[in-house]
This record gives C-alpha cells, structure tokens and sequence, in this order.
C-alpha cells in the first residue's frame, strides 16, 4: 500500500475504532496530515517520492496510531521520542542529511 491510498476508513480500522465519532474522524484525518508533513520533513522527499517506498507507509500509519492513542501527551507537549521503528524506516529514505 503506498501512502496516497491511506484512507480515513483503513486508519479506522486499524485503530479497531467500532463506531467512529466526528471528533475521531476529524482527528485522524489530520494526524494523518501531520504525519505526512513529519515524514516529509524527515526525509526531504516528496509526496510523490513517498509512493515510491511502500515501507514508509508503515511508518505513516505507526506515526498516526502512536498519535492518536497518546492524544493527551501531544496536547500537552510532552512526547518527544519518535518510535525506534518508524526512525528506522525513515532513515532508510532520508535524503536531506547534512
């Protein structure tokens, strides 16, 4: 699965979310967006470029889940590790390293 066909309907389903609220839909879809930026800014690569490597859409879906079963920590500024699994897959593609 490439990153661009993450649907709100798989996020939901992978976070087994039975009778998804306004509120959890709205959320994921822009955690989803954050973590597409997040990963994006990691990498230096493109949208387009982030299709090209489908273990990057693990990480994606790692990034949102961590998210959004950790929602109070990020609210309140306190998670600042990023998951060793996902900072594995994205150093894999990172091309704007100094």
């Amino acid at each position: 699965m490439k990153v661009s066909e993450v649907t709100l309907q798989y996020l939901v389903d992978y976070a087994r979310i039975d009778d998804p609220t306004e509120v959890e839909i709205r959320e994921l879809k822009e955690m989803k967006k954050q973590a597409v930026a997040q990963i994006k800014s990691y990498t230096g690569l493109t949208e387009e470029e982030l299709d090209q490597h489908e273990d990057i859409t693990q990480a994606l879906v790692l990034l949102i889940m961590d998210a959004f079963d950790n929602r109070n920590l990020y609210i309140e500024g306190k998670a600042s590790n990023i998951n060793k699994a996902v900072e594995s897959i994205l150093s894999m593609h990172s091309i704007n390293l100094l």
